[in-house]
């Protein structure tokens, strides 16, 4: 953080996070929440000053870990592989006339983390002379069970 302070992406980077808050996809942790059972993500910027969307961009580490202690991706339940329908799909191309195929912009920032859940994915960020605390409102990319929950969700919605 100090080399990202020392040049002109650290106001990008914060503006990021304002912008997070402001669409509700982070929150700041309650004072009153500080000390709950909890777990924090390690962030970083990266940084593609070719990019003609999204020069900075905070990468999260969910694999992360403690020595000796599991990572958050390590405690969580996976899912199931649903890539593994792909056949069953290119199968339905080939059956009807016409296919539909749909790109969700930042799909996993669809889905909301149920509220008992965002304590295990906060994240400090330095603000000033304080850190902050936030946490995750929606599902994460990056997180293992991330890509399960976004299929079932798109399963779901499209069998009802």
């Amino acid at each position: 953080m100090n080399k990202l302070r020392n040049g002109k992406f650290f106001e990008d980077y914060k503006s990021v996070f304002r912008q997070w808050e402001d669409l509700n996809i982070i929150e700041r942790v309650p004072e009153v929440e500080l000390n709950n059972e909890c777990h924090y993500l390690p962030h970083r910027p990266v940084i593609k000053l070719d990019s003609a969307t999204t020069k900075i961009r905070p990468v999260f580490d969910a694999s992360a870990r403690e020595k000796g202690k599991p990572s958050l991706n390590d405690c969580l339940y996976k899912g199931v592989n649903l890539i593994e329908r792909i056949p069953d799909i290119l199968d339905r191309f080939r059956i009807y006339p016409v296919g539909i195929v749909a790109d969700i912009e930042k799909a996993f920032l669809m889905l909301s983390v149920a509220l008992k859940d965002r304590d295990y994915l906060r994240f400090f960020f330095p603000c000033n002379e304080k850190q902050l605390v936030y946490m995750h409102c929606r599902v994460w990319f990056g997180v293992s069970s991330s890509p399960y929950l976004l299929n079932a969700s798109i399963m779901h919605l499209l069998e009802n």
